[in-house]
């Protein structure tokens, strides 16, 4: 299981992301998609704009990405 802070540091890594490189959530979705990982925009919205938890695993493919973005 992930740590309240450990969640919080995905969810800081994919708002940074996000930012540096000018995306929306469909458009980081995509960019998560392309790179093989299995990704619902819906979902990830919601974790990035409206703070709602989302399962483990669902944030393990996001630590995922964070780490190795291509």
């Amino acid at each position: 299981m992930m740590t309240p802070t450990e969640r919080e540091q995905v969810k800081a890594d994919l708002q940074a992301y996000v930012a540096r490189h000018g995306l929306s959530i469909h458009d980081l979705a995509a960019r998560m998609k392309s790179s093989g990982r299995k990704v619902d925009a819906k979902i990830l919205h919601r974790f990035l704009d409206r703070g709602m938890v989302v399962d483990d695993t669902v944030l393990t493919v996001y630590r995922g990405f964070v780490d190795t973005p291509a």
